[in-house]
């Protein structure tokens, strides 16, 4: 089997359960958990994700665990009396959706776990208690969000070392981390959205002025849907449907470029770098315009992956000129956010070749920047 993912740690407790017998999914939920703990801008217990399975019976699945919206959100939170866009909804309390990581593994290890729950999260838990060497690549991530981290005193005292990212080769260990992760696993993702957890997230919440509270948390599930099925020159692509945008965007670019001689025109010549990008232009276009959460917006899958709507927009296309952007650009480039770096993806196979790939994120890097600080008398 192989594990990859952005931190050799985290695969390494993903490898750790595929050589003990688990499957692909039980390695891939000991993967995710130890994301959370070496690799905090992105991987989380607090955020969410997107799990896209296929496995060796030719079982497919995707499984939606964003975060989402608390029961007492407003339309206009986010903006001022005069209607303009804040930063409340990036940094801060406010900030925060009801987290789905939790119930997303518990929910992957259900219906497709072979290993006992506890013994996934063996590896995340001694790299909490114990800690790790602290490397440059954490260093810098921790480094570059100094100033995000440090309004919050739990959060300033999770990550920082004297007000700065801990040095590259000091021991890095999170013994409230550790203590929320060992409660996981003893008691499952109920203590996280009934426990003893749950009070110390609702009551942090109330402190800081945001809104997720118990009725949220008793309300969030994740939620199982269909794979988005792409056939590209032979080949069968599945992918994650939204309330994610990559599958339909992957697909419709697929699409497009099949329909096109790549081979012909030369490995990264002129002529196949102009379609792939013309063709991701497009496709980039109508995920900006059309795509959602299908749970409240109408997105139109058919169309928007369909042959027919690919070869109107390949005709589009011209091979001696870049496309004018406002020719297919239903968002004005004006108002078009610029995108962050941030989230993070990883992917397992096993021996039996069941194969799973998993994208978690806290939406911006460390997310909302707030800690939980942990309700004492619980502990």
């Amino acid at each position: 089997g192989m594990v990859v993912s952005t931190d050799s740690l985290a695969s390494a407790a993903g490898l750790e359960i595929l050589r003990a017998g688990g499957n692909a999914v039980d390695a891939a939920i000991a993967t995710s958990f130890a994301l959370a703990v070496v690799n905090p801008e992105a991987g989380n217990i607090g955020g969410g994700g997107f799990m896209v399975a296929r496995l060796a019976d030719d079982t497919r699945f995707a499984l939606d665990y964003r975060e989402e919206a608390p029961t007492r959100a407003t339309a206009d939170m986010y903006v001022d009396a005069q209607g303009n866009l804040t930063d409340r909804g990036v940094r801060g309390h406010l900030a925060s959706g009801v987290p789905g990581t939790v119930a997303g593994m518990a929910a992957a290890h259900e219906r497709y776990g072979t290993m006992e729950w506890s013994r996934l999260l063996e590896p995340a838990i001694r790299l909490a208690r114990d800690g790790f060497e602290i490397a440059e690549r954490h260093h810098s991530s921790i480094s570059g969000n100094v100033e995000d981290l440090s309004p919050y005193p739990a959060s300033a005292a999770a990550f920082l070392r004297d007000g700065e990212a801990p040095a590259i080769g000091t021991n890095f260990a999170q013994p409230d981390l550790a203590r929320t992760l060992q409660a996981i696993a003893d008691s499952g993702a109920s203590v996280f959205y009934y426990g003893w957890i749950a009070d110390s997230l609702a009551a942090e919440m109330e402190r800081g002025g945001g809104l997720i509270d118990r009725p949220s948390l008793a309300a969030y599930e994740a939620k199982w849907r269909e794979p988005v099925v792409a056939n590209y020159r032979g080949w069968q692509v599945l992918s994650m449907p939204p309330a994610s945008s990559g599958g339909v965007t992957l697909t419709q670019i697929l699409n497009i470029v099949e329909g096109f001689d790549l081979a012909g025109a030369g490995w990264h010549s002129a002529d196949a770098i102009h379609i792939a990008v013309e063709a991701m232009r497009r496709g980039y276009a109508d995920r900006n315009y059309f795509l959602g959460d299908t749970d409240f917006v109408d997105v139109p899958l058919e169309r928007l992956t369909s042959e027919a709507y690919a070869d109107s927009l390949r005709a589009s296309i011209a091979m001696d000129s870049a496309s004018d952007s406002e020719t297919f650009n239903r968002v004005p480039l004006s108002t078009a956010p610029v995108e962050s770096e941030n989230t993070t993806h990883f992917s397992v196979i096993d021996a039996a070749g069941n194969a799973v790939a998993v994208t978690t994120t806290l939406n911006s890097g460390f997310g909302s920047g707030v800690v939980v600080r942990l309700s004492l008398i619980h502990i």
